[in-house]
């Protein structure tokens, strides 16, 4: 991107305000328009400076950082991008209620931070270039009757385009945003109530959609389901140890752990020998 994304900080400890600054300060995408100590303090800095982004705690006096996110979720006025930081996990589900955009855990390393910042960076890209596409498909409307869409299918059919690189990849919506994952990112996937934890190297996306609609859209011989509520990416599959219980846990080269049911265990290692041989 061509200009700097700005943000607000909200915190209620100071400390944890300036950390976060000195490290935003060394990325120059972004500027640091605001440091507020509530939620209260956030309110008046979103409307004075209408910044894209704000990094928000959840646990402050008074207003709570969810609350704060679900006044703005009703505000008919500008409302930027929210990154809640915490220190209790326990919030993630509720914080993507509000579409929050992502979900940072203190502490968090400067690389869990840069994937977050990379993915704003991403976002207000991609959001420009979606305007500029529908610009062009109205303009391709009004000369030709045609939209984008019908011309990349017209291609495809006459000149055989190949698909290939979309199937190496899925669609998902994190919060309000539309995402493309590669599988290949992908290390595995599991049910946390009506949502699901999409694991991948660049962090979590908790997904409005169920397991049956994931086994539907990608191939269960490379994505095999290994509990009742989780399915992993085989290629990720470093080994298979036995459990206390008699069921097996499935180590990733993620570093995860995956609990295996013996009903799955047997179908796992066949894909697996299929895959090496």
């Amino acid at each position: 991107m061509s200009r700097q994304l700005t943000a607000i900080i909200v915190d209620d400890e100071s400390l944890a305000r300036e950390g976060l600054m000195l490290r935003l300060n060394g990325d120059t995408r972004f500027e640091v328009v605001a440091q507020c100590p509530s939620a209260q303090h956030a309110l008046l800095a979103i409307e004075e400076f209408h910044p894209d982004i704000a990094f928000v705690d959840i646990e402050m006096p008074g207003l709570s950082g969810l609350e704060l996110a679900e006044q703005l979720s009703k505000s008919t006025t500008h409302a930027p991008k929210i990154v809640f930081v915490t220190a209790f996990r326990e919030f993630a589900i509720s914080a993507f209620e509000f579409q929050a955009f992502d979900y940072l855990l203190k502490p968090f390393s400067d690389d869990r931070l840069a994937s977050c910042l990379s993915k704003l960076v991403n976002s207000f890209f991609d959001s420009d270039v979606v305007l500029q596409h529908q610009k062009l498909d109205e303009l391709l409307s009004r000369k030709t009757g045609n939209s984008i869409d019908g011309f990349i299918r017209n291609l495809e059919v006459s000149g055989g385009g190949s698909m290939s690189e979309l199937q190496r990849t899925v669609s998902m919506k994190s919060g309000s945003e539309w995402l493309r994952v590669k599988l290949d990112d992908i290390s595995w996937i599991e049910a946390a109530g009506d949502y699901m934890c999409v694991h991948t190297l660049d962090g979590t996306h908790i997904i409005r959609k169920t397991l049956k609609q994931f086994e539907q859209e990608l191939d269960p011989n490379l994505f095999p389901r290994v509990n009742r509520s989780a399915m992993i990416n085989l290629s990720k599959l470093q080994k298979l140890t036995p459990n206390s219980n008699g069921e097996y846990l499935a180590q990733l080269t993620s570093g995860d752990s995956v609990k295996v049911s013996r009903k799955y265990k047997f179908k796992l290692e066949e894909l697996r020998k299929d895959n090496l041989s």
